[in-house]
């Protein structure tokens, strides 16, 4: 398995939070691993990147699925039986992070910078985790205030920004490509030419 953590954090998904899969009764009984990634997955994915519909989605799952062949993998972006699987409780339930007032799951090193891409059950017993026992960040009335504000204006990606933006954990800020693609889905520059069947985009 550190075969396969390393393999997928050396393409940017540089977050790994291993569970026991027995307390998420969506889930297989494994050993779960928890993969995300921080601002670090940016440099990666542009230097790989097809033009294709949905390219990181795309990406998250060439790269995951290469790294653990043979696992049970479940992404954040597709259903299973209909419905997606609740990531953020999952990550909250586990110890990976605390839902804070403005409704994001913020990290102690990160913050609300990060992304949840998949979840890897692979045979065995993970350890068993709890949640955080103390908010990892210092919430302020600001934080409420840019959730009503976002509520208040849903169509506009700056107005949700701005949510992340009011966490007091800055250090790990995307930078402004990633931001730009995560709140916009607008891409930088040319991309890799894809050698794979190109299917239909999904609506944004």
């Amino acid at each position: 398995m550190e075969k396969a953590l390393a393999q997928v954090a050396a393409a940017g998904f540089d977050l790994a939070h291993d569970f026991d899969t027995r307390g998420v009764r969506e889930l297989p009984a494994g050993h779960g691993i928890l993969i995300g990634n921080s601002r670090a997955l940016w440099p990666h994915f542009e230097a790989a990147r097809r033009d294709e519909p949905d390219p990181l989605e795309r990406y998250t799952e060439r790269t995951i699925d290469a790294a653990f062949a043979g696992a049970r993998i479940f992404y954040a972006h597709r259903k299973y039986d209909g419905s997606f699987l609740p990531f953020q409780r999952i990550a909250v339930a586990t110890g990976f992070g605390a839902l804070a007032p403005s409704r994001l799951v913020v990290h102690p090193r990160f913050g609300p910078w990060f992304a949840l891409r998949a979840i890897v059950v692979v045979d065995g017993t993970g350890p068993a985790r709890s949640p955080i026992a103390q908010q990892p960040c210092t919430c302020e009335a600001t934080c409420a205030a840019a959730l009503d504000a976002a509520l208040a204006n849903p169509f506009d990606w700056r107005a949700w920004l701005a949510v992340r933006d009011a966490c007091s954990l800055r250090a790990e800020r995307y930078d402004d490509a990633q931001i730009r693609y995560h709140y916009t889905h607008a891409l930088p520059g040319p991309a890799v030419p894809d050698d794979g069947e190109i299917s239909p985009s999904k609506p944004r």
